[in-house]
């Protein structure tokens, strides 16, 4: 009877036991269960919140594409600019220069044309600039178009008649005043760009253009071969001009000479009367032109501090030609025949040499 009992309490148990087991293990799933559905129900709403954060933040999903256009674009300039060499980069590299404008006066002489040639060969490798050529006389010629036109330089070629009853010693003003109206007219400005007076009998640097590109009012610098001084230049002291080695310094306020200074195309906006007035005393232009916009402490010190001299007088000597040859491109003027007689006058060695050869 005890044997029975003991094992009928043994069975109880182990039931008893698999029941708990059963219930615990089922509770449990249970639990799993729910907390995976609360689980994906948290993040279910989470995503809404999220959601409805990045409607405050952005307005719509175009916003959010152009500001990752944006960002694209921005990580992409480095690498556009690594190619220099296409058109269209070029041409925008260009456009942000500032234009230097060069007036240069010219006249019809035998050596015209090869002192054209020179300047055409210099400026020709200045980026970002207009050639401002003015003949004198009542038109152009040909010649000096042909010129031009091969060299590639951007250009406007101009004519301009001698003012009348005027000093014969003021040279060059009529043609210079026929630029400055032009730019008026034709350009604008109010924007920066800069404007240089080059006649064509100097010699310039390609490092002057550059050096003067960015002038802000008036740049200056030294003259090679002037007034018979092998330089003119102004004096800094502490980065500012403060005096001129030069002629003339007691009258002059502005002792420059008219290759040795540049202004900034607003300089011309600003002030209506800056042009060369026919008033003007003999040997007096440049100071009296710059007396007109500047002062002294305007004025900005180029070509390392004006301890480089970067553009020389260096005016070719008429040639002395007594015969014609078949390949001549212009025929000498009346006052060039006038002093090449002067000049075998003065010189009779060369019939004397030439009698002696053909002997």
């Amino acid at each position: 009877m005890a044997n029975k009992s003991t094992i009928f309490l043994s069975a109880t148990s182990v039931l008893l036991i698999v029941y708990v087991s059963l219930f615990s293990v089922l509770q449990h799933s249970g639990r799993l269960r729910d907390s995976s559905l609360k689980t994906h129900e948290t993040r279910y709403f989470d995503s809404i919140e999220n959601d409805r954060e990045l409607v405050k933040t952005e307005s719509s999903f175009n916003a959010r594409m152009n500001e990752l256009e944006a960002v694209n674009y921005e990580q992409s300039i480095p690498h556009s600019r690594v190619k220099r060499n296409s058109a269209e980069e070029k041409e925008d590299e260009l456009q942000e220069l500032p234009i230097i404008h060069v007036i240069t006066p010219t006249y019809k002489r035998m050596n015209q044309i090869p002192e054209m040639t020179r300047v055409a060969n210099t400026l020709k490798n200045v980026k970002a600039l207009h050639w401002i050529v003015v003949e004198e006389g009542n038109q152009t010629l040909p010649e000096v178009k042909q010129l031009l036109t091969k060299s590639g330089i951007d250009f406007t070629y101009l004519s301009a008649r001698p003012y009348k009853n005027l000093n014969t010693s003021l040279k060059g003003i009529h043609q210079r005043n026929k630029a400055i109206f032009w730019l008026r007219k034709n350009v604008d400005l109010s924007k920066d760009g800069v404007v240089y007076f080059a006649d064509d009998d100097n010699t310039y640097d390609l490092e002057l253009f550059e050096e003067m590109r960015y002038t802000k009012k008036v740049s200056v610098w030294p003259v090679g071969f002037v007034s018979r001084r092998q330089y003119q230049t102004p004096i800094l002291k502490n980065g500012k001009v403060v005096k001129f080695n030069a002629w003339n310094t007691e009258n002059r306020k502005f002792p420059i000479d008219m290759a040795g200074f540049a202004l900034n195309t607003k300089m011309f906006y600003f002030n209506p009367q800056l042009y060369f007035w026919k008033t003007f005393r003999v040997g007096y232009q440049e100071t009296m032109f710059l007396e007109i916009c500047c002062l002294l402490r305007d004025l900005e010190p180029k070509g390392n501090g004006c301890t480089k001299v970067l553009v020389w007088h260096t005016k070719a000597r008429d040639p002395v030609i007594e015969h014609s040859s078949y390949n001549i491109t212009m025929q000498a003027s009346k006052n060039q025949k006038y002093e090449l007689e002067k000049e075998i006058e003065r010189v009779p060695s060369i019939r004397k040499s030439e009698k002696k050869s053909r002997s």
